[in-house]
């Protein structure tokens, strides 16, 4: 009923648009034929399909050129989906007027879905030149544009082997919008259930291989429908799509949920002024959990649905920003993903020019601005709709949904890899645990990732409070201090140094943490200082920062510096020169208002080493600053 509806709306549009817009109709002076397409009209606006089409057919009887009839017919034909008979009537159109200019766009429709690409191109032109009804125009421009593209793309296919993720993930029913972690380890996506009902199911692997995906349940999944997810980088926390919720802004909204031990919290409604009374779906958030991109109908955009982000900042999300022209159009643009790089795009658009209705698009940001979206290229898209698409950390692996030869029915999950020149920058991760050092016993932690070049805060997150994982990205060519906390525990620090790097490879670190007691020890690996000297270097203050928050949210502990050296060198000058550091960062504390009584500093050179001097690595970790619980 609903698609009969739309269709009798189409048509009056396309006579109304026809007689005001285009050349006239050519009049019938038969008054049967009038009489017979008048009987047409009121059948069609009843929706009754047959006997409109049977009263058609008589008035072209009794005027075989008559093109209103024709027209109508034509368009019966082509959205009962019988494209092929439709064309023959818009042929006989033009044989009838060829100035008549909507036989051409139709016919420029047909050959595109025939994939005519000559055919397209040819009937575009003629449209163009005959007609001036601008809307038109654009829709007309946009075919031609992807007449042009699409001939090209055939005869330039990109390299595309696509691999069914296997039966423990696809069924029967459709599955779509995957999001998965940066490890590559945990897949969350959507499947169709009951033909009406949108659930997330869930499958982490185990040997590399995919266990079976089970149904995420409550409070995540309800008897309503909820559709795209956006997995963070640890798998700790999703944003998400839900419709006709109570309590929405409007027809769908962006929730948050986030994963306290082993089950999710209740979700909450990002708010105003992310969500409003329009269409707010399909989130992806950065690898900083900082800016989630979405795609909506709200007002002040380009079309139909534009893509707009939102960032997180002092305890709130901000006034969402339009990506702007090069990503948005007067259609529909939807299901971004966001890489791991923070600097490339995947979307989907039935506005730029592609291969089908809705294809995939990718975007590159440069000094805040994105690049022209670029089509990923055939046979990734086809004729068919591509919707969606996601891109491992690795930037090769990427996940989309698709109808296969091997499908277990309707819409699977596949993997293949991405053509190189559409790949984000490749980024690496660390990842382990967190935990007791004493009882072993897995603790929840908070993880502070910071870039020592700005001292920025590059990644906050905490490790599960149940099996003390942590996942936090890494991007290449920069130097980073990790910070670990947790209350009850001394803090552990740590330093990758990355900047000679574009990526690295994913690293694995257990971290295990002191609780607070007399003689327990920390070293502060991101203290720093040139070789022979003992200037603290100005990277060093994000460490001694941290320091000084342990010691204000311990007021009770004091604390002893001690410097270290390996066995090179003279003794005497090593003593000096641990001893100078370690007071060096006494000073610092003074500087900061810590109290002197709280403390004390001491050198010990190379009496203390926690590793071996026979080696590189062994002398460079004795050389070190760290401190002790005194009692």
């Amino acid at each position: 009923m609903k698609k009969n509806v739309i269709a009798f709306s189409c048509l009056f549009l396309f006579f109304v648009q026809a007689k005001g817009q285009e050349l006239p109709f050519s009049s019938t002076k038969n008054k049967k034929a009038e009489f017979y397409f008048g009987e047409a009209l009121k059948a069609y606006q009843a929706m009754e399909e047959v006997i409109a089409k049977r009263n058609i057919e008589k008035a072209i009887q009794y005027d075989p050129e008559f093109i209103d009839a024709k027209m109508l017919l034509a368009e019966i034909i082509r959205t009962a989906g019988d494209s092929k008979n439709a064309s023959i009537i818009y042929d006989e159109v033009v044989q009838i007027n060829p100035n008549f200019p909507l036989s051409y766009y139709y016919l420029a429709i047909i050959s595109f879905q025939q994939k005519n690409y000559d055919a397209v191109i040819r009937n575009a032109d003629t449209y163009l030149k005959l007609s001036d009804f601008y809307r038109k125009k654009e829709e007309v421009n946009k075919l031609k544009a992807s007449a042009l593209f699409a001939k090209t793309a055939i005869v330039n296919p990109v390299q595309f082997n696509p691999v069914n993720l296997g039966a423990q993930i696809n069924t029967s029913e459709n599955e779509y919008f995957p999001g998965i972690t940066a490890d590559d380890n945990t897949l969350i996506f959507t499947r169709l259930t009951d033909g009406n009902n949108e659930d997330f199911f869930i499958s982490k692997k185990h040997n590399s291989n995919w266990l079976p995906a089970q149904n995420i349940g409550e409070p995540i999944n309800t008897d309503r429908n909820e559709g795209t997810v956006s997995l963070s980088s640890d798998g700790q926390y999703i944003f998400y799509t839900a419709c006709n919720k109570q309590g929405g802004f409007g027809s769908c909204d962006i929730y948050l949920s986030r994963l306290d031990g082993d089950s999710w919290t209740n979700p909450t409604n990002l708010g105003y002024p992310v969500n409003s009374s329009s269409w707010e779906s399909q989130p992806s958030v950065s690898f900083d959990g900082k800016t989630v991109y979405f795609s909506s109908s709200r007002p002040g955009g380009f079309g139909k649905s534009d893509i707009w982000s939102t960032t997180y900042k002092n305890g709130k999300w901000s006034v969402p920003v339009n990506l702007g022209p090069e990503i948005n159009t007067p259609g529909d643009e939807q299901s971004p993903f966001i890489a791991k790089d923070d600097e490339t795009l995947y979307f989907n658009s039935d506005g730029h020019p592609g291969m089908g209705r809705v294809d995939l698009f990718v975007a590159k940001k440069s000094n805040g601005r994105w690049s022209t979206a670029q089509n990923l290229g055939y046979p990734i898209n086809t004729e068919l709709d591509e919707t969606c698409i996601v891109i491992a950390s690795n930037g090769v692996d990427a996940y989309m949904s698709r109808e296969g030869s091997d499908s277990y029915g309707g819409l699977d999950l596949y993997r293949f890899e991405l053509p190189e020149k559409n790949r984000p920058i490749k980024t690496g991760y660390i990842s382990g645990t967190t935990f007791d050092a004493v009882s072993s016993k897995k603790i929840g932690a908070k993880l502070e990732l910071i870039e020592l070049s700005s001292g920025k805060t590059i990644v906050e997150s905490y490790s599960n409070k149940l099996t003390g994982k942590f996942l936090l990205n890494l991007l290449g060519n920069k130097n980073y201090a990790l910070n670990v906390s947790a209350p009850g525990y001394l803090f552990y620090s740590e330093n990758f140094g990355l900047a000679n790097q574009s990526a690295t490879e994913p690293l694995n670190m257990d971290v295990a943490l002191q609780p607070i007691a007399s003689g327990a020890k920390v070293v502060l690996n991101n203290i720093f200082f040139d070789t022979d000297a003992f200037v603290i270097k100005k990277e060093s203050e994000i460490e001694l920062e941290k320091l000084i928050q342990f010691l204000t949210m311990n007021p009770q502990i004091k604390i002893e510096i001690g410097g270290h050296t390996d066995n090179t060198g003279d003794p005497v000058k090593n003593k000096i020169l641990s001893t100078n550091r370690a007071k060096a960062v006494y000073d610092f504390l003074l500087s900061k208002q810590v109290v002197a009584q709280r403390i004390s500093y001491k050198g010990y050179a190379d009496q203390q080493p926690i590793a071996d001097n026979k080696t590189n690595d062994g002398r460079q970790k004795n050389r070190r600053t760290e401190f002790k619980i005194m009692p």
